[in-house]
């Protein structure tokens, strides 16, 4: 071996590695900022709100919810026209469905494997559901809110991932 090999050479001293900062990228389905579309407020409280009320009935609520959510999967198929959506969605969340079904290229029917349900509060529902879209496992999160005692669900927030 030559002398230049067994050379000891001296290694430059560690220094910290500068963590590349993530790129983000806006989805085209996201409003942009200064949009008419209502923000979703983050929640203040710790927890569900006890408010005396004991007749909510968890299964009524996410057997109500349950058919919504069917309807807006046969719109992201296509099967129904996004008009059968209107009265159970708010504008923003169905202009977010519109845009997320107009990018789908339908394969095979969309459909409902499981819904979770969790009442915040009296008058609101969030659910999280996982869906089959086009052979893979899907997850749906989705806001109804319920504006008088005994009215009509409508969903204000919907996300698709």
């Amino acid at each position: 071996m030559t002398s230049a090999l067994l050379e000891r050479r001296s290694l430059p001293a560690p220094t910290t590695v500068e963590r590349a900062r993530p790129r983000l990228r806006r989805m085209r389905y996201e409003p942009e900022s200064g949009a008419t579309s209502d923000p979703v407020r983050a929640r203040t409280e710790t927890g569900p709100v006890d408010d005396g009320r004991v007749d909510v009935d968890p299964e009524a609520i996410r057997r109500a919810l349950h058919g919504p959510l069917r309807l807006a999967m046969e719109v992201l198929d296509g099967r129904r026209p996004p008009a059968h959506l209107r009265r159970h969605f708010a504008p923003s969340a169905m202009r977010y469905w519109q845009v997320a079904a107009g990018q789908r290229r339908f394969r095979a029917p969309a459909r409902l494997l499981r819904v979770l349900l969790c009442l915040p509060r009296t008058g609101a529902a969030e659910v999280s559901a996982v869906c089959e879209i086009d052979g893979r496992v899907r997850a749906l999160a989705a806001r109804f809110e319920q504006p008088g005692a005994g009215g009509p669900w409508r969903c204000t927030a919907v996300r698709l991932g």
